[in-house]
């Protein structure tokens, strides 16, 4: 029998529905590549239903087991990577403020990067409010409050951005295709390019260069989840070919981009 034979075939769903605004699913299988640190701007409740996930935060390091969840609150630059050698799956929701009720939109307590928690109670919810996204009823955001109730948890504030940090990404946000430099950023943020490069470290703890590759992973993503041909998808987000966006593709999400897929509207 080869190594690979009867092992998962790797695989990553998003799914979102109209009916449930600023809550998406994100579904992982057989993941055994490292994703490279990035940082998401909304909350994130994870659980980890095989194989083990470890995450690094600020020099630190979390084992996530399977059965265990966590939470990431957005603006926290986060590394993952599988937990041995044969990948793992999970079940992540991501969730944008208004998916918390008025009462939880507080702010998190100061130096909270993550936490981890083992409820098999809230395993279940997150499991139902991810199989209720995924059939389009909006009866989801009510499993998702539920869950916020179970694991008290509250939304977190975005970061403090430099005002330079944020006209460099409202110019790669508007078009994370077209090609542009760092020297080019730092002109339209009025700071010289080793100001920017310093300031995108301090606050978001990576460098431009990764914010922009992320941007353009995610527009290739949305690209190919509306069923566009990958080396199609690939020029459309700014790559090379689509040989480049695989190698960032994987880095970023964790399997190839034709192991991705969209499920939902």
């Amino acid at each position: 029998m080869g190594k690979d034979q009867g092992r998962a075939e790797a695989w990553l769903a998003v799914t979102r529905h109209p009916a449930v605004p600023g809550l998406e699913a994100v579904r992982g299988l057989g993941v055994a590549a490292d994703i490279v640190r990035h940082a998401h701007a909304r909350t994130v409740v994870g659980l980890c239903l095989s194989g083990g996930r470890r995450i690094e935060v600020d020099g630190g390091q979390w084992l996530i087991a399977p059965g265990e969840g966590f939470v990431i609150p957005p603006g926290v630059a986060h590394a993952c990577s599988p937990w041995g050698a044969s990948g793992h799956g999970y079940l992540v929701l991501v969730a944008s403020p208004e998916c918390f009720s008025p009462h939880r939109r507080v702010d998190v307590p100061a130096g909270v990067r993550l936490r981890s928690w083992r409820d098999p109670d809230a395993a279940a919810l997150l499991e139902d409010v991810a199989e209720t996204l995924a059939a389009g009823r909006p009866e989801a955001a009510g499993r998702f409050a539920a869950l916020c109730e179970v694991l008290d948890l509250r939304a977190g504030p975005l970061p403090e951005l430099h005002p330079a940090i944020r006209a460099a990404m409202a110019v790669v946000d508007a078009a994370p295709d077209a090609p542009v430099s760092l020297a080019d950023l730092a002109a339209a943020a009025g700071v010289g390019p080793f100001r920017l490069e310093r300031l995108f470290r301090r606050d978001l703890g990576l460098p431009p260069g990764e914010y922009l590759l992320s941007r353009r992973v995610a527009l290739a993503a949305a690209r190919i989840g509306a069923g566009e041909p990958l080396a199609e998808a690939a020029l459309a987000a700014g790559f090379c070919d689509q040989s480049h966006l695989s190698r960032h593709f994987r880095r970023r999400m964790g399997v190839p981009p034709g192991r991705y897929r969209r499920e939902g509207e």
